[in-house]
């Protein structure tokens, strides 16, 4: 397991580059092979930012959707020497390989439409698939979305983690962008579910009852499609 000090030390000080891919993706992943390796890369590199040192974060995280495309794209492309090096990476943890090779990591932005962005509310209503109103049903790699402006969908999205992959932490673990608010930036953060339950604003709780707390979804990717 690559820990919290690991990857600081393999983090240079320079910012990071993106991958881009001239591929097309396939509408889901089947192999249930491939379905752990994604998730389990996906979760690593969505913990992952929240370690990386500020100056060197992906410079295109900068709000909680921004995150959840940060660790999609990149749990979908090859782990090879060169990936790692567009990242800054010196090393990366030994997860499995994904067997599936050739296709981008594209988002659904309509029926028809895809992209390598869309928003906390594209990413609710073409990429992901609701499967319960309580959070006993998340597993790692769901997603908890929120409703803060109801004017507007989904405004917000955390990545469920289960436990963590750098520390021996007690979890299990949510991890999220704020986003900016003013001349902030905004940060990581990575509180425990069951911080989360007690957070001091209620509006936050994911439980049943809420109207602000849409529910826990799923990949549709990991589902058959939409």
């Amino acid at each position: 397991m690559l820990t919290r000090r690991g990857l600081l030390a393999a983090l240079p000080s320079l910012p990071l580059a993106c991958l881009p891919s001239p591929y097309l993706p396939p509408p889901y992943i089947n192999d249930a092979g491939d379905q752990r390796a994604f998730l389990a890369w996906y979760t690593w590199l969505a913990e992952a930012a929240f370690f990386w040192p500020g100056p060197t974060l992906p410079r295109e995280i900068r709000d909680c959707s921004s995150l959840v495309r940060f660790a999609f794209r990149n749990a979908l492309l090859p782990h090879t020497a060169e990936w790692a090096h567009s990242l800054g990476l010196s090393e990366f943890p030994p997860l499995p390989a994904l067997s599936r090779r050739g296709f981008a990591p594209l988002l659904r932005t309509g029926a028809e439409e895809q992209a390598h962005f869309a928003d906390a509310a594209h990413l609710m209503r073409y990429n992901f698939r609701r499967l319960s109103a309580d959070l006993n049903a998340a597993q790692p790699g769901d997603a908890l979305f929120w409703c803060q402006q109801p004017a507007l969908g989904a405004t917000h999205i955390m990545v469920f983690l289960g436990p963590s992959r750098f520390e021996s932490a007690p979890g299990p673990f949510v991890v999220y962008h704020t986003g900016p608010d003013g001349k902030w930036a905004g940060e990581l953060r990575r509180p425990s579910v069951h911080d989360l339950l007690n957070h001091p604003e209620p509006r936050w709780h994911p439980v049943r009852g809420n109207p602000r707390f849409l529910g826990v979804f799923r990949w549709n990717l990991l589902l058959g499609g939409d």
